[in-house]
Protein backbone atom coordinates (compact mmCIF):
# COMPACT_ATOMS: atom_id res chain seq x y z
CA UNK A 1 0.00 0.00 0.00
CA UNK A 2 1.17 3.27 -1.54
CA UNK A 3 0.11 7.06 0.13
CA UNK A 4 1.00 9.65 -1.84
CA UNK A 5 3.92 12.05 -1.49
CA UNK A 6 3.02 15.34 0.68
CA UNK A 7 6.01 17.93 -1.36
CA UNK A 8 7.54 20.45 1.59
CA UNK A 9 7.63 24.10 0.05
CA UNK A 10 8.15 25.73 2.71
CA UNK A 11 11.04 24.80 5.22
CA UNK A 12 10.76 25.83 8.61
CA UNK A 13 7.16 27.43 8.39
CA UNK A 14 5.25 24.04 8.33
CA UNK A 15 3.72 23.84 12.11
CA UNK A 16 3.19 20.09 11.99
CA UNK A 17 7.10 19.73 11.80
CA UNK A 18 6.88 20.88 15.52
CA UNK A 19 4.40 18.03 15.92
CA UNK A 20 7.14 15.72 14.27
CA UNK A 21 9.65 16.91 16.46
CA UNK A 22 7.66 16.04 19.93
CA UNK A 23 7.21 12.64 17.92
CA UNK A 24 10.58 11.89 17.16
CA UNK A 25 11.22 13.18 20.91
CA UNK A 26 9.08 10.41 22.95
CA UNK A 27 10.46 8.04 20.06
CA UNK A 28 14.00 8.83 21.15
CA UNK A 29 13.24 8.80 24.61
CA UNK A 30 11.73 5.14 24.37
CA UNK A 31 14.20 3.61 22.38
CA UNK A 32 17.50 4.96 24.08
CA UNK A 33 15.36 5.15 27.63
CA UNK A 34 15.20 0.94 26.80
CA UNK A 35 19.11 1.03 26.63
CA UNK A 36 19.45 2.52 30.24
CA UNK A 37 16.90 0.14 31.84
CA UNK A 38 18.98 -2.94 30.72
CA UNK A 39 21.43 -1.39 32.46
CA UNK A 40 20.09 -0.74 35.36
CA UNK A 41 18.83 -4.51 35.10
CA UNK A 42 21.82 -6.29 34.21
CA UNK A 43 23.06 -7.39 37.87
CA UNK A 44 19.29 -8.89 38.49
CA UNK A 45 19.19 -10.94 35.30
CA UNK A 46 23.17 -12.13 35.81
CA UNK A 47 21.55 -13.10 39.30
CA UNK A 48 18.87 -14.80 38.12
CA UNK A 49 20.32 -16.65 35.35
CA UNK A 50 23.75 -17.27 37.15
CA UNK A 51 25.43 -15.70 34.79
CA UNK A 52 29.06 -13.71 33.92
CA UNK A 53 28.43 -9.81 33.91
CA UNK A 54 29.99 -9.79 30.61
CA UNK A 55 27.37 -11.92 29.37
CA UNK A 56 24.61 -9.88 29.88
CA UNK A 57 25.92 -6.48 29.67
CA UNK A 58 27.45 -7.83 26.14
CA UNK A 59 23.74 -8.74 25.31
CA UNK A 60 22.69 -4.97 26.44
CA UNK A 61 25.44 -3.50 24.20
CA UNK A 62 24.02 -5.67 21.59
CA UNK A 63 20.77 -4.41 21.53
CA UNK A 64 21.91 -1.08 20.79
CA UNK A 65 24.20 -2.26 18.36
CA UNK A 66 22.43 -4.28 16.42
CA UNK A 67 19.92 -1.56 15.81
CA UNK A 68 22.93 0.42 14.44
CA UNK A 69 24.55 -2.33 12.17
CA UNK A 70 20.91 -2.94 10.66
CA UNK A 71 21.30 1.03 9.28
CA UNK A 72 21.74 0.15 5.60
CA UNK A 73 19.07 -2.15 5.55
CA UNK A 74 16.78 0.62 7.00
CA UNK A 75 18.03 2.92 4.60
CA UNK A 76 17.14 0.66 2.01
CA UNK A 77 13.57 0.04 3.43
CA UNK A 78 13.30 4.35 3.37
CA UNK A 79 13.58 4.57 0.21
CA UNK A 80 11.69 1.53 -1.11
CA UNK A 81 8.53 1.84 1.15
CA UNK A 82 6.10 4.25 0.32
CA UNK A 83 5.86 5.25 3.88
CA UNK A 84 7.69 6.14 6.69
CA UNK A 85 4.76 6.11 9.21
CA UNK A 86 4.19 2.08 8.36
CA UNK A 87 7.80 1.58 8.95
CA UNK A 88 7.75 3.15 12.53
CA UNK A 89 4.50 1.62 13.35
CA UNK A 90 6.12 -1.69 12.22
CA UNK A 91 9.41 -1.22 14.64
CA UNK A 92 6.56 -0.19 17.66
CA UNK A 93 5.24 -3.37 17.49
CA UNK A 94 8.59 -5.47 16.56
CA UNK A 95 10.80 -3.58 19.67
CA UNK A 96 7.02 -4.15 22.14
CA UNK A 97 6.86 -7.58 21.05
CA UNK A 98 10.73 -8.11 22.13
CA UNK A 99 10.53 -7.07 25.86
CA UNK A 100 7.83 -8.72 26.32
CA UNK A 101 9.00 -11.88 25.24
CA UNK A 102 12.27 -11.43 27.07
CA UNK A 103 10.11 -11.28 30.29
CA UNK A 104 9.21 -14.57 29.92
CA UNK A 105 12.49 -16.00 28.96
CA UNK A 106 13.58 -19.05 30.77
CA UNK A 107 17.46 -18.82 29.24
CA UNK A 108 19.98 -16.21 28.34
CA UNK A 109 19.95 -17.29 24.64
CA UNK A 110 16.08 -16.74 24.58
CA UNK A 111 17.07 -13.51 26.53
CA UNK A 112 19.34 -12.12 23.58
CA UNK A 113 17.19 -13.68 20.90
CA UNK A 114 14.07 -11.72 21.86
CA UNK A 115 16.02 -8.75 22.94
CA UNK A 116 18.83 -8.21 19.78
CA UNK A 117 16.45 -9.22 16.93
CA UNK A 118 12.70 -8.42 17.68
CA UNK A 119 13.65 -5.22 19.92
CA UNK A 120 16.80 -4.44 18.38
CA UNK A 121 15.42 -4.14 14.65
CA UNK A 122 12.19 -2.69 16.31
CA UNK A 123 14.08 0.34 17.54
CA UNK A 124 16.30 0.94 14.19
CA UNK A 125 12.88 0.99 12.22
CA UNK A 126 11.50 3.29 14.67
CA UNK A 127 14.49 5.60 14.75
CA UNK A 128 16.36 6.69 11.91
CA UNK A 129 13.67 7.47 9.95
CA UNK A 130 12.67 10.49 12.06
CA UNK A 131 15.95 11.94 10.57
CA UNK A 132 14.58 11.94 7.00
CA UNK A 133 11.35 13.73 8.10
CA UNK A 134 12.97 16.23 10.24
CA UNK A 135 14.65 17.49 6.84
CA UNK A 136 12.15 18.03 5.04
CA UNK A 137 10.49 19.89 7.47
CA UNK A 138 13.17 21.67 8.24
CA UNK A 139 16.74 23.66 7.31
CA UNK A 140 17.08 26.80 9.01
CA UNK A 141 15.73 26.02 12.22
CA UNK A 142 17.29 22.19 11.88
CA UNK A 143 20.32 22.74 14.59
CA UNK A 144 17.53 23.48 16.80
CA UNK A 145 14.67 20.95 16.05
CA UNK A 146 17.43 18.20 15.99
CA UNK A 147 18.69 19.24 19.35
CA UNK A 148 15.07 19.46 21.12
CA UNK A 149 14.57 15.91 19.42
CA UNK A 150 17.49 14.34 20.89
CA UNK A 151 17.47 16.02 23.91
CA UNK A 152 15.33 13.36 25.09
CA UNK A 153 18.23 10.94 24.92
CA UNK A 154 19.35 12.50 28.62
CA UNK A 155 16.29 12.85 29.66
CA UNK A 156 15.28 9.51 29.16
CA UNK A 157 18.86 8.69 31.10
CA UNK A 158 17.75 10.90 34.25
CA UNK A 159 14.00 9.19 34.43
CA UNK A 160 14.38 5.40 33.44
CA UNK A 161 17.54 5.36 36.02
CA UNK A 162 15.69 5.77 38.74
CA UNK A 163 12.10 4.83 37.18
CA UNK A 164 14.17 1.40 36.65
CA UNK A 165 15.26 0.91 40.09
CA UNK A 166 11.80 1.49 41.77
CA UNK A 167 10.16 -1.05 39.19
CA UNK A 168 13.11 -3.40 40.20
CA UNK A 169 12.70 -3.37 43.67
CA UNK A 170 8.63 -3.80 43.11
CA UNK A 171 8.26 -6.04 40.24
CA UNK A 172 11.45 -8.06 39.62
CA UNK A 173 13.44 -7.88 36.42
CA UNK A 174 10.38 -9.82 34.53
CA UNK A 175 8.10 -7.52 35.86
CA UNK A 176 9.78 -4.73 35.27
CA UNK A 177 10.44 -5.88 31.23
CA UNK A 178 7.21 -6.44 30.89
CA UNK A 179 5.82 -2.71 31.67
CA UNK A 180 8.85 -1.20 29.18
CA UNK A 181 7.25 -3.14 26.46
CA UNK A 182 3.80 -1.74 27.14
CA UNK A 183 6.02 1.66 26.92
CA UNK A 184 7.46 0.88 23.61
CA UNK A 185 4.83 0.34 22.14
CA UNK A 186 3.82 3.92 22.46
CA UNK A 187 6.06 4.17 19.29
CA UNK A 188 3.02 2.68 17.21
CA UNK A 189 1.83 5.88 18.30
CA UNK A 190 4.66 8.60 17.23
CA UNK A 191 4.68 6.69 14.07
CA UNK A 192 1.07 7.78 13.29
CA UNK A 193 1.91 11.39 13.72
CA UNK A 194 4.29 11.39 10.39
CA UNK A 195 2.35 12.83 7.27
CA UNK A 196 5.99 12.94 5.12
CA UNK A 197 6.35 10.51 2.98
CA UNK A 198 9.31 7.65 2.78
CA UNK A 199 11.49 9.42 -0.35
CA UNK A 200 10.89 13.35 -0.28
CA UNK A 201 10.24 15.09 -3.77
CA UNK A 202 11.97 16.46 -6.11
CA UNK A 203 10.96 20.09 -4.33
CA UNK A 204 12.17 18.96 -1.41
CA UNK A 205 15.33 17.72 -2.68
CA UNK A 206 16.20 20.75 -4.29
CA UNK A 207 15.82 23.15 -1.08
CA UNK A 208 18.96 21.23 0.24
CA UNK A 209 22.04 22.31 -1.91
CA UNK A 210 22.57 24.97 0.16
CA UNK A 211 25.34 24.85 2.49
CA UNK A 212 25.82 26.77 6.16
CA UNK A 213 29.56 28.14 6.07
CA UNK A 214 30.35 26.15 9.36
CA UNK A 215 28.71 22.73 8.99
CA UNK A 216 29.92 20.80 5.69
CA UNK A 217 31.50 23.44 3.53
CA UNK A 218 33.33 22.10 0.59
CA UNK A 219 31.92 19.36 -2.12
CA UNK A 220 28.15 18.28 -1.36
CA UNK A 221 27.93 14.93 -2.36
CA UNK A 222 24.21 15.47 -3.24
CA UNK A 223 24.29 13.96 -6.34
CA UNK A 224 26.00 10.88 -5.64
CA UNK A 225 23.69 8.16 -6.22
CA UNK A 226 21.00 10.37 -7.42
CA UNK A 227 19.47 7.41 -9.61
CA UNK A 228 18.24 5.78 -6.09
CA UNK A 229 15.01 4.07 -6.99
CA UNK A 230 12.44 5.05 -5.19
CA UNK A 231 8.84 2.81 -5.04
CA UNK A 232 6.84 5.03 -7.07
CA UNK A 233 9.59 5.05 -10.08
CA UNK A 234 8.51 1.26 -10.05
CA UNK A 235 5.12 1.92 -9.99
CA UNK A 236 3.16 -0.78 -12.32
CA UNK A 237 6.30 -2.22 -13.13
CA UNK A 238 6.77 -6.33 -13.45
CA UNK A 239 10.45 -6.70 -11.88
CA UNK A 240 12.30 -10.07 -11.56
CA UNK A 241 14.01 -11.14 -8.03
CA UNK A 242 17.11 -9.81 -9.52
CA UNK A 243 16.05 -6.45 -10.33
CA UNK A 244 14.09 -6.27 -7.03
CA UNK A 245 17.31 -7.45 -5.32
CA UNK A 246 19.51 -4.98 -7.50
CA UNK A 247 17.25 -2.22 -6.52
CA UNK A 248 17.09 -2.52 -2.86
CA UNK A 249 21.24 -2.68 -2.75
CA UNK A 250 21.20 0.50 -5.28
CA UNK A 251 18.60 1.98 -2.64
CA UNK A 252 21.78 0.75 0.33
CA UNK A 253 23.62 4.29 -1.01
CA UNK A 254 26.82 2.33 -0.58
CA UNK A 255 28.30 5.48 -2.81
CA UNK A 256 28.51 7.13 -0.04
CA UNK A 257 31.51 5.14 1.22
CA UNK A 258 33.73 6.80 -1.50
CA UNK A 259 33.40 9.98 -0.17
CA UNK A 260 36.43 11.12 2.02
CA UNK A 261 34.88 13.06 4.50
CA UNK A 262 32.41 11.18 5.67
CA UNK A 263 34.72 8.27 6.12
CA UNK A 264 36.84 10.41 8.30
CA UNK A 265 33.91 12.16 10.56
CA UNK A 266 32.45 8.63 11.14
CA UNK A 267 35.55 7.16 12.18
CA UNK A 268 35.75 10.09 14.21
CA UNK A 269 32.58 9.56 15.76
CA UNK A 270 32.78 5.99 15.95
CA UNK A 271 35.64 6.49 18.64
CA UNK A 272 33.17 8.79 20.83
CA UNK A 273 30.50 5.60 20.17
CA UNK A 274 32.79 3.09 21.51
CA UNK A 275 33.22 5.18 24.71
CA UNK A 276 29.58 5.82 25.07
CA UNK A 277 28.10 2.00 24.32
CA UNK A 278 30.75 1.02 26.88
CA UNK A 279 30.15 3.39 29.72
CA UNK A 280 26.16 3.74 29.32
CA UNK A 281 25.64 0.16 30.00
CA UNK A 282 28.09 -0.03 32.87
CA UNK A 283 27.87 2.89 34.31
CA UNK A 284 25.48 1.80 37.44
CA UNK A 285 27.44 -0.96 37.83
CA UNK A 286 31.28 1.16 37.83
CA UNK A 287 29.08 3.51 40.38
CA UNK A 288 28.17 0.10 42.89
CA UNK A 289 32.05 -0.99 42.42
CA UNK A 290 33.38 2.16 43.54
CA UNK A 291 31.38 1.82 46.78
CA UNK A 292 28.22 3.59 45.99
CA UNK A 293 24.97 2.13 47.28
CA UNK A 294 22.24 0.66 44.70
CA UNK A 295 20.17 4.24 44.89
CA UNK A 296 23.22 6.53 44.62
CA UNK A 297 24.21 4.41 41.50
CA UNK A 298 21.01 4.95 39.70
CA UNK A 299 20.99 8.90 40.09
CA UNK A 300 24.71 8.66 37.93
CA UNK A 301 22.11 8.34 34.38
CA UNK A 302 20.53 11.61 35.95
CA UNK A 303 23.65 13.42 36.16
CA UNK A 304 24.93 12.06 32.76
CA UNK A 305 21.67 13.36 31.27
CA UNK A 306 21.76 16.91 32.93
CA UNK A 307 25.31 17.26 31.09
CA UNK A 308 24.34 15.84 27.61
CA UNK A 309 21.25 18.56 27.25
CA UNK A 310 23.57 21.72 28.54
CA UNK A 311 25.81 20.08 26.08
CA UNK A 312 23.04 19.71 23.51
CA UNK A 313 21.98 23.32 23.24
CA UNK A 314 25.55 25.07 23.31
CA UNK A 315 25.79 25.08 19.91
CA UNK A 316 21.90 26.47 19.15
CA UNK A 317 22.58 29.23 22.28
CA UNK A 318 25.94 30.14 21.01
CA UNK A 319 24.57 30.79 17.49
CA UNK A 320 22.70 33.73 18.51
CA UNK A 321 25.56 35.56 20.56
CA UNK A 322 28.57 36.95 19.32
CA UNK A 323 30.46 33.90 20.97
CA UNK A 324 29.54 31.91 17.78
CA UNK A 325 31.84 28.67 16.87
CA UNK A 326 32.60 26.56 14.05
CA UNK A 327 31.01 23.46 14.37
CA UNK A 328 34.29 21.76 14.22
CA UNK A 329 35.71 23.62 17.25
CA UNK A 330 32.69 22.54 18.96
CA UNK A 331 33.76 19.27 18.50
CA UNK A 332 37.76 19.76 19.32
CA UNK A 333 35.76 21.23 22.94
CA UNK A 334 33.69 17.89 23.47
CA UNK A 335 36.58 15.74 22.39
CA UNK A 336 39.33 17.16 25.12
CA UNK A 337 36.00 16.99 28.25
CA UNK A 338 35.56 13.78 27.61
CA UNK A 339 38.86 13.10 27.40
CA UNK A 340 39.54 14.52 31.08
CA UNK A 341 36.28 13.48 32.53
CA UNK A 342 36.78 9.62 31.58
CA UNK A 343 40.23 9.38 32.93
CA UNK A 344 39.23 11.15 36.17
CA UNK A 345 36.39 9.12 36.69
CA UNK A 346 38.48 5.97 36.84
CA UNK A 347 39.69 6.89 40.13
CA UNK A 348 36.75 8.77 41.80
CA UNK A 349 35.38 6.91 44.49
CA UNK A 350 32.94 9.67 46.48
CA UNK A 351 29.48 10.44 45.56
CA UNK A 352 29.70 13.90 44.77
CA UNK A 353 32.43 14.03 42.81
CA UNK A 354 31.54 11.25 40.75
CA UNK A 355 28.05 12.89 40.10
CA UNK A 356 29.72 16.35 38.64
CA UNK A 357 32.38 14.42 36.48
CA UNK A 358 29.72 11.88 34.98
CA UNK A 359 28.14 15.06 34.22
CA UNK A 360 30.96 16.09 32.77
CA UNK A 361 30.90 13.60 30.84
CA UNK A 362 27.29 13.78 29.02
CA UNK A 363 28.53 17.29 28.41
CA UNK A 364 31.16 16.32 26.01
CA UNK A 365 28.85 14.03 24.47
CA UNK A 366 25.99 16.04 24.20
CA UNK A 367 28.30 18.63 22.42
CA UNK A 368 30.04 16.16 19.62
CA UNK A 369 26.53 14.56 19.53
CA UNK A 370 24.76 17.96 18.24
CA UNK A 371 27.83 18.96 15.95
CA UNK A 372 27.81 15.61 14.17
CA UNK A 373 23.99 15.91 13.43
CA UNK A 374 24.34 19.22 12.18
CA UNK A 375 27.20 18.31 9.81
CA UNK A 376 25.47 15.25 8.82
CA UNK A 377 22.40 16.78 7.60
CA UNK A 378 23.90 19.58 5.56
CA UNK A 379 26.83 17.51 4.28
CA UNK A 380 24.14 16.15 1.04
CA UNK A 381 20.54 16.28 -0.07
CA UNK A 382 17.73 15.62 2.52
CA UNK A 383 16.65 12.84 0.49
CA UNK A 384 19.84 10.60 1.33
CA UNK A 385 20.08 12.61 4.82
CA UNK A 386 18.76 8.77 6.49
CA UNK A 387 21.33 6.67 4.03
CA UNK A 388 24.46 8.98 5.37
CA UNK A 389 22.47 8.24 9.05
CA UNK A 390 22.17 4.36 8.69
CA UNK A 391 25.96 4.33 7.31
CA UNK A 392 27.37 6.12 9.67
CA UNK A 393 25.48 4.05 12.78
CA UNK A 394 26.43 0.65 11.24
CA UNK A 395 29.97 1.84 11.75
CA UNK A 396 29.12 2.96 15.29
CA UNK A 397 26.99 0.01 16.35
CA UNK A 398 30.17 -2.23 14.91
CA UNK A 399 32.39 -0.24 17.36
CA UNK A 400 29.62 -0.40 20.25
CA UNK A 401 29.89 -4.20 20.39
CA UNK A 402 33.28 -4.45 20.45
CA UNK A 403 33.16 -1.96 23.47
CA UNK A 404 30.63 -3.69 25.25
CA UNK A 405 32.58 -7.32 25.05
CA UNK A 406 36.21 -5.81 25.75
CA UNK A 407 34.67 -3.78 28.72
CA UNK A 408 33.03 -6.82 30.16
CA UNK A 409 36.42 -8.50 30.08
CA UNK A 410 38.15 -5.85 31.32
CA UNK A 411 36.24 -6.24 34.34
CA UNK A 412 36.60 -10.02 34.48
CA UNK A 413 39.92 -9.79 34.11
CA UNK A 414 40.76 -6.78 36.84
CA UNK A 415 37.49 -6.92 39.09
CA UNK A 416 37.02 -3.08 37.97
CA UNK A 417 35.98 -0.73 35.49
CA UNK A 418 39.07 1.80 35.94
CA UNK A 419 41.00 0.04 32.80
CA UNK A 420 37.56 0.70 30.78
CA UNK A 421 37.51 3.99 31.52
CA UNK A 422 41.88 4.94 30.97
CA UNK A 423 40.76 3.14 27.83
CA UNK A 424 37.79 5.27 26.83
CA UNK A 425 39.77 8.08 27.63
CA UNK A 426 42.82 7.12 25.17
CA UNK A 427 40.45 6.50 22.48
CA UNK A 428 38.46 9.70 22.93
CA UNK A 429 42.19 11.33 21.68
CA UNK A 430 42.42 9.52 18.60
CA UNK A 431 39.00 10.72 17.94
CA UNK A 432 40.64 14.23 17.66
CA UNK A 433 43.41 13.71 15.06
CA UNK A 434 40.65 11.89 12.79
CA UNK A 435 38.43 14.90 13.15
CA UNK A 436 40.84 17.21 12.59
CA UNK A 437 42.11 15.58 8.97
CA UNK A 438 37.88 15.86 8.24
CA UNK A 439 38.63 19.61 8.77
CA UNK A 440 41.41 19.58 6.39
CA UNK A 441 39.66 17.51 3.60
CA UNK A 442 36.70 19.72 4.33
CA UNK A 443 38.46 23.30 3.89
CA UNK A 444 40.64 21.74 0.56
CA UNK A 445 37.26 21.49 -1.27
CA UNK A 446 36.06 24.62 0.03
CA UNK A 447 39.19 26.27 -1.71
CA UNK A 448 38.53 24.37 -4.77
CA UNK A 449 35.07 25.61 -5.53
CA UNK A 450 36.18 29.44 -4.40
Amino acid sequence: MSSKRRPVHHQDKDPWGWVVVGAAFVATLITFGNLKSLGVLLLAMQNDFDSDVWIIGWMAVLYNSVSYISGPFIAGIDRLVSSRRCVVIVGGVLGSAGFIIGSQSTTVLQLILSLVILSGAGKALSFFPFFGVLACYFSDNYSVAIAIASSSIPISMIVYGPLTQILLDTYGWRGTMLIMGGITFNLVVCGALLKTPAVASQTCTEQYQKVPDDAADGEDISTEGENIPSSKSHKGKCVTLKENIQRFLTSMDFEIMKNKRFLFMTASMSCVDFCFNGWIVYMVSHGIFQGLSSNQASLLPTSFGIGYILGKFMEPLFDHTRFKLSTCTWVYLGCILMFASYLTEAFMTMFPVQMIVTCFIGMGHGIVSQSNDVIVRFLTSGDRIVAVVCWQALIGGVCGMGSGLLTGLTFEWTGSFQAALIMYSGIMLISIPLFIIYDIITRHEQDRVK
